[in-house]
């Protein structure tokens, strides 16, 4: 009987010939432990065509998924668990292939893949909140604004160092200024209204830590609280140096960085208006209001017994 299934992204930074071969070193792990698992590829065959295998081998018995990918690979496979009312019984582990592994990460997980099996097989079921605008589920971060673009940028130069990629940054959020020109955002901030001018805004399942760092580990993973982060109006030529703080992770020094903790928030603007949103580095269309909030303690998932997010 298969017990577990294996969700492989040939498309993530270990390329399909790695990906397969550590989809087929998994196997042969959780077979040594008595545990049958079967591998389903996100490419290569119909869009809907995976999400339906997963569902059939959940509905046959399967306890255990395993995603090899990036966030975005783990947020597609989370939100079909949610859709099957699957996101509690059967915990989600991950072994990191893509560029930031933001949850992996938090998780305490190691970023090598390798060793990354081996944490899984040894892991713990933990139960972590998950973000939800409007309709739409996030595990890490929802962006909207100048930020989606940079993001999509920096998915572009994947492997590029930090040299490469810096004045690729620079130059490419020049170019776009007039495109994401400050706009005047009303916030609805837990029943407390605040109307700001901004470029970006940032809204993390629970609060990021304060450290420098290109990827700054949350809090924790359970505490029911929004982060919301973004930049306020300013002159340009203090551009250079916001890009760079965001480089090196000391933007939360920055004078010009707003941070507020919310339970729920809203961004509202004209209603019905269409707007790109980021959710775990994925694009998709909403409209306005935007209403965010925490679905507390919603998702199971493997970790190893002392996850690096919970320390304080």
């Amino acid at each position: 009987m298969v017990r577990a299934v294996i969700i492989v992204n040939p498309r993530a930074g270990a390329g399909a010939s790695g990906a397969d071969r550590l989809s087929r070193r998994l196997a042969q792990r959780l077979a040594g432990r008595g545990i049958g698992a079967h591998s389903i590829a996100l490419a290569g065959s119909g869009a809907g065509d995976w999400q339906q295998r997963l569902a059939a081998s959940l509905d046959a018995g399967a306890g255990q998924v395993f995603v090899l990918g990036g966030d975005g690979t783990v947020l597609a496979v989370a939100s079909l668990l949610f859709r099957l009312g699957r996101n509690l019984d059967r915990p989600l582990g991950i072994v990191p292939l893509g560029t930031a592994n933001l949850l992996a990460r938090d998780l305490g997980l190691p970023l090598d893949p390798e060793p990354a099996l081996s944490a899984l097989l040894h892991g713990v079921r933990r139960l972590i909140d998950v973000g939800q605008v409007n309709d739409e589920l996030f595990l890490c971060a929802s962006m909207l604004g100048l930020t989606t673009t940079l993001a999509q940028a920096r998915e572009a130069a994947r492997g590029s160092g930090l040299l490469e990629l810096g004045p690729r940054l620079v130059r490419k959020t020049a170019a776009m200024l007039r495109r994401y020109p400050y706009w005047e955002v009303r916030l609805d901030l837990d029943g407390h209204p605040l109307t700001l001018r901004t470029r970006t805004l940032l809204i993390t399942n629970n609060l990021l830590r304060p450290q420098p760092s290109l990827y700054p580990q949350r809090v924790g993973l359970d505490a029911g609280q929004l982060g919301l982060y973004g930049v306020r109006e300013g002159p340009l030529w203090e551009l250079p140096r916001l890009v760079l703080r965001l480089l090196n992770g000391a933007w939360q020094q920055d004078p010009r960085i707003f941070q507020h903790r919310v339970a729920r928030l809203q961004i509202h603007g004209r209603p019905g208006r269409p707007i790109t949103v980021l959710n775990d580095g994925e694009r998709v269309r909403l409209s306005l209001p935007l209403r965010y909030e925490l679905l507390p303690r919603a998702l199971c998932m493997l970790a190893p017994a002392e996850c690096l997010a919970d320390r304080r």
